[in-house]
């Protein structure tokens, strides 16, 4: 098997309270064939404290942790032993939602770590979670449905949209992640990056999605565009410190976003689904932004990014 730990940085979020910062911790083990048998991932963070506190019962809830650790515990892939779990931590700093809720780190945790499986088994990454969506069509997951079939849709729709087999230059790369939000949304990405001296620029990225009833095809490309922005603005320039007791950043003056000289070319492609409902698109579009980055990362350099925001000297 395979372990590792990934961080995720505190996130301001629009209404002025914070993301929580966390923890993961990974393991997998293959059988004989090299099939994925096992899946652990255990995620240590802060529940939201800022508008209301968790109560006592909540507090000895299972379903309550459960429900608060989106991308853990809807894990879409069919793997016979798995294991997840939340560690909750006590904080003063006021904690509330981000775009995408809790399901960004813990996205960014399970995407990257089943790249690192991909390559543990010699196979390729689009093709290991291809092959690991077998199994029933649906998928339950606490109160949550995973239609794997839609998923692989995605997936199969991205390696042809995205050049996936095309050789890159030395120093770029190419990587990818996916998502299922909310039992809901099916969304998958695909990065390019070049990387010169530790410096990361992202050059293009290929979005698919999956959010069923298609009603206003230019916001869902808006609200993709922002998901990416924001997304990668977080990885590579956002973050939170704290100094005497408060956060050091108040505007985007010193809280970076990408300017448009830096953002990537962003191809969509959407997938018109069954049935006559539309899906959620606002906060979908975030969660597999930054482990497509940095796996694409890891395709160009060799180097594993486990920890957010993303540094130069991290991949010097």
């Amino acid at each position: 098997g395979l372990s590792g730990d990934a961080t995720h940085p505190c996130q301001r979020a629009w209404h002025g309270y914070f993301q929580a910062a966390s923890l993961h911790q990974m393991h997998g083990g293959f059988d004989v064939d090299g099939k994925l048998v096992s899946w652990g991932h255990k995620k240590v963070s802060s529940p939201h404290n800022a508008r209301r506190k968790p109560t006592p019962e909540q507090m000895v809830d299972p379903i309550y942790f459960r429900d608060i650790s989106w991308g853990v515990y809807d894990v879409p892939y069919n793997v016979p032993f798995i294991e997840t779990s939340y560690v909750p931590v006590a904080t003063p700093v006021p904690i509330g939602p981000w775009r995408a809720v809790f399901s960004p780190s813990s996205t960014f945790a399970r995407e990257s770590f089943f790249d690192e499986l991909a390559e543990a088994a010699g196979a390729d990454p689009i093709q290991f979670r291809l092959d690991h969506l077998d199994g029933p069509e649906k998928l339950t997951a606490g109160d949550l449905t995973i239609d794997r079939a839609r998923l692989r849709r995605v997936l199969e729709v991205l390696r042809a949209k995205s050049d996936w087999n095309k050789p890159m230059p030395k120093g770029s790369g190419r990587g990818m992640a996916c998502n299922v939000y909310d039992g809901d949304t099916h969304v998958a990405y695909s990065a390019e990056v070049t990387v010169r001296n530790g410096n990361v620029r992202v050059d293009r990225v290929v979005c698919v999605l999956d959010c069923g009833l298609i009603v206003n095809p230019l916001g869902i490309e808006s609200q993709i565009e922002g998901g990416v922005i924001w997304s990668l603005s977080s990885a590579l320039k956002g973050e939170i410190t704290f100094r005497n007791g408060a956060a050091e950043q108040s505007s985007y003056r010193d809280f970076e976003v990408l300017r448009i000289s830096e953002t990537p070319k962003i191809d969509i492609h959407l997938i018109p689904s069954h049935g006559d409902m539309p899906f959620g698109i606002g906060e979908p579009t975030v969660p597999p932004m930054v482990p497509a980055l940095v796996n694409a990362i890891y395709a160009a350099t060799g180097k594993r990014v486990r920890k957010l925001p993303i540094r130069a000297e991290d991949l010097a």
